[in-house]
């Protein structure tokens, strides 16, 4: 029997083996369309409202793919890692900003608002983490 270099090194793919770990920006994703798809529905929501909560879904979102995007060059400034941080704190900003909506929204707007939290969280971390290393 034949062996393939991949297998000899890392051994056989486990075929009960549970299924990769979504990436944490597809999370990310994924809750920031569903909070645009539910302000897009709701007709309960005030227009400000939803025009917030989604606002910053998009923010949160985009600046975390340009910081990802910053930190995978190949080769960062200082001008570079200072961006990446403002954009960190803008992050931080808007997510503050979405979690301190209005109580007045019901129990599905502050779901989506915790979910955001938790598929944000391992992002900005990865972030940091990067930026750490590129800083320090």
């Amino acid at each position: 029997m034949r062996m393939g270099l991949f297998v000899f090194l890392f051994g056989r793919q486990n075929p009960v083996a549970a299924p990769p770990a979504p990436v944490a920006i597809d999370a990310l994703a994924e809750v920031k369309d569903r909070i645009i798809a539910a302000c897009e529905l709701r007709g309960d929501w005030g227009d400000q409202t939803k025009a917030k909560l989604a606002t910053k879904a998009r923010e949160i979102f985009y600046m975390t793919l340009a910081a990802r995007d910053l930190l995978r060059a190949s080769r960062l400034d200082r001008n570079d890692i200072a961006n990446i941080d403002i954009l960190l704190q803008r992050m931080s900003a808007a997510e503050n900003e979405l979690v301190s909506a209005p109580d007045a929204l019901d129990t599905d707007a502050r779901g989506l608002q915790r979910d955001l939290e938790k598929a944000f969280q391992p992002c900005r971390a990865a972030i940091r983490l990067r930026l750490s290393r590129q800083d320090g």
